[in-house]
């Protein structure tokens, strides 16, 4: 009797890259603006960290939303696991602020143990972007109330960036981020920018800001970056796919 053939290695429709991706049960922006920069032969697999859509109305919310989050990320990564991928992206930040670089370098060693992989997060992403195109005086752009706008500024300078202008847009639930209007983010870019901001960041991994983000680089004749793309053009240089993608901005076009 015929033996059946060999598993492949590789998965079918991945033969280059099973990228995982990890969000909040809340956010629908991460997956979506991942899944449009996803080159030829690599597949984004998908696990939630069951977070409630609490309602946030200043910062010990926050925390408190935050705090089911990192209580979560675990769990949500167990559940990726029996997948076995290459490499996994994590679509949460504002953990990884809190408490400066060592936190989250902490969290992220705990994270790689649990799947057995590297482990890309947006913050070690945001420096490593900001590196490839040599900025170091940024405005930013947040969905935060003003505890979670200070982490990330302080996290930020703590490598060396000069933040000149911080805008918080204090989403009164980690479900409503997505939800801002793209007329508003459009806003906080016109209300971020001067001549001496070399480019402007947003983070916040469930804000929809991809699109306008292209837009506005276009239009401002500058760098302007996107958490998610910038998450997931880090997490698949590291795993050593280089694709460059045209229209996805500067960062997919140079580095």
């Amino acid at each position: 009797m015929d033996q059946p053939p060999p598993l492949s290695p590789r998965y079918g429709l991945a033969p280059r890259l099973l990228m995982g991706v990890v969000v909040p049960a809340t956010n629908v922006t991460t997956e979506a603006e991942m899944d449009d920069l996803r080159p030829a032969g690599v597949i984004n697999a998908t696990a939630r960290i069951a977070n409630p859509d609490a309602a946030v109305a200043g910062d010990v919310d926050a925390a408190v939303v935050r705090a089911a989050m990192v209580g979560g990320l675990m769990a949500a990564l167990d559940t990726l696991a029996p997948a076995k991928p290459d490499h996994v992206a994590i679509g949460v930040m504002v953990e990884n602020f809190i408490g400066g670089g060592a936190a989250g370098a902490a969290l992220l060693a705990e994270a790689e143990a649990r799947i057995g992989c590297p482990v890309t997060a947006p913050t070690a992403a945001t420096l490593a972007a900001l590196e490839a195109l040599g900025l170091r005086r940024i405005a930013l752009l947040t969905p935060f109330f003003p505890g979670g706008d200070a982490a990330a500024k302080a996290f930020l300078e703590e490598a060396g960036i000069e933040v000149v202008r911080v805008l918080g847009l204090r989403a009164p639930g980690p479900a409503a981020i997505a939800r801002v209007a793209p007329d508003r983010l459009r806003n906080a870019v016109r209300e971020l920018d001067g001549p001496e901001v070399e480019a402007i960041v947003q983070v916040g991994t469930n804000l929809p800001f991809a699109a306008v983000a292209r837009e506005a680089e276009a239009a401002l004749r500058k760098p302007v970056l996107a958490t998610n793309p910038v998450t997931y053009w880090h997490a698949l240089r590291r795993a050593g796919i280089m694709d460059r993608v045209a229209g996805a901005g500067r960062l997919y076009a140079a580095c």
